[in-house]
């Protein structure tokens, strides 16, 4: 049984409109907020409870990062440099360091460890995946102590070096039976922190009729689906030849757009699709850091917000982004769109700071349950060591310091479902030291397999 735990002193962000920051303590009994008020004024409190100081800390709702693919981890940095794939070069990753198709369960498992250490270790609280074996993923989440919206991908196609994406049908019936198997074990795992999605991979990847088979099993379960839509010029290519619609007309008339979904980066959009998204239950999870680095167009975050269209943030793999920290993509967020338009009004600070927080809580249906500080929500909280030079002086300037100005390093303290996962920048739930060495195992193996040199030495 978890003891009570009391947040001392903390300024409480607690990310509700227009509420502004206070000095106050907050009560934490089982996995949920009981009790929020000014510092002090608690009486008849839990005996036994944990306490914690946070005088001089920002205490604000965990991050959720709505967009990665944590199995990919131990490929960081092996794409630097290369971009995105085209049609006239289409692979994005060093053939003798495509791993993915050479991973092993035990590799997943060890990668996404070391991602959810990187997240919690930021402050992220909450994310969603996609990818195969996810079963392993589910299996670190829960060990670890996060929370995770996760989907086996459901591809049609084959690696053919001969032929762009050719469908296969075998791969399309194993990786749809892998998808409802992993949703119908493992939904509410872990206490309910293992939530399963379903997750066609794209609308160049996953053809029909296997895109609509998708949505009609999300309607089964019962669930929401993440997909990569609107991605990249080579899938709106594809989905005009073939199907003469564009990637979001392609998923509405699949019926994929009849339920909740997440459509991860959402990049090439008329305003005609914009239009059908806004009428949807669609948040589009832009992953600003990865598109800047590999030269892409950014999702237009400004123009789907204004429209109606939820926006919450992801990082994308550390393949493709190197880091899997929410506050730089926040940071992008506030700046990027503002430089682009040449109009620093279009995302203010605090907006940011609500894609990451009840933006992303949105996304996944549980806006009554996370994404804000408020009493009988899930206890999903992070407290930030404002007492460092980059964030002082903070008085009347808290909001723009932490979106502008703060990292990962000072988060200090991360809870979720009411448990103490990293106290003091210290992670209790497991040993991150071997969580690492494990990763550089998994690596050295697959760089021996592909007759890679020491890691060390240039590409």
């Amino acid at each position: 049984m978890t003891k009570p735990m009391l947040i001392r002193g903390g300024i409480l962000l607690s990310m509700l409109d227009e509420e502004v920051p206070y000095d106050g303590d907050l009560l934490i009994e089982g996995d949920r907020i009981t009790r929020i008020g000014d510092r002090g004024h608690f009486t008849n409190l839990p005996d036994g409870m944990d306490e914690i100081d946070a005088t001089g800390c920002v205490v604000m709702p965990g991050l959720i990062n709505t967009h990665t693919h944590t199995p990919m981890t131990i490929m960081r940095s092996t794409s630097d440099n290369l971009g995105g794939p085209s049609p006239d070069r289409k692979p994005s990753i060093p053939p003798d360091q495509d791993w993915r198709r050479d991973l092993t369960p035990e590799d997943i498992y060890r990668s996404s460890f070391l991602a959810i250490a990187e997240m919690i270790r930021t402050g992220t609280t909450t994310f969603v995946d996609m990818y195969h074996d996810m079963d392993q993923v589910a299996r670190a989440v829960i060990e670890s102590g996060i929370r995770a919206a996760l989907g086996w991908e459901i591809i049609t196609f084959r690696v053919d070096p001969d032929e762009w994406l050719p469908h296969d049908e075998e791969i399309a019936r194993r990786t749809f039976e892998e998808c409802a198997h992993f949703a119908s074990d493992w939904h509410g795992k872990g206490d309910g922190r293992v939530m399963a999605l379903i997750a066609p991979h794209e609308t160049s990847t996953c053809h029909e009729p296997w895109l609509s088979r998708s949505a009609q099993l999300a309607g089964e379960l019962g669930l929401g689906i993440t997909i990569h839509l609107a991605e990249g010029e080579m899938e709106v290519e594809y989905c005009a030849e073939c199907y003469g619609l564009t990637p979001v007309e392609v998923a509405e008339k699949a019926g994929i757009l009849n339920h909740r979904v997440i459509g991860a980066h959402s990049l090439h959009l008329t305003d005609a699709d914009i239009q059908i998204l806004a009428g949807a239950d669609y948040s589009a999870a832009a992953c600003l850091g990865a598109y800047l680095k590999m030269g892409k167009t950014v999702t237009p975050v400004p123009k789907l917000l204004r429209a109606g269209v939820n926006v919450g943030m992801g990082t994308d793999s550390a393949e493709t982004n190197n880091n899997l920290s929410l506050w730089d993509e926040i940071a992008l967020n506030a700046t990027l769109h503002g430089f682009l338009a040449q109009d620093q009004s279009l995302i203010s600070a605090r907006e940011a700071l609500q894609m990451a927080t009840v933006y992303g809580a949105r996304a996944l249906g549980m806006e009554n349950q996370l994404g804000t500080l408020e009493v009988g929500k899930k206890a999903d909280l992070i407290i930030v060591d404002m007492d460092r030079p980059h964030l002082h002086p903070w008085e009347g300037a808290l909001i723009g310091n932490l979106v502008y100005a703060a990292n990962g390093h000072d988060v200090r303290d991360v809870i979720i479902d009411g448990k103490l996962i990293m106290r003091d920048r210290v992670i209790e739930t497991f040993n991150e030291g071997e969580i690492m060495e494990r990763a550089e195992q998994s690596v050295r193996k697959l760089r021996e397999r592909f007759g890679l040199p020491h890691r060390y030495h240039s590409p």
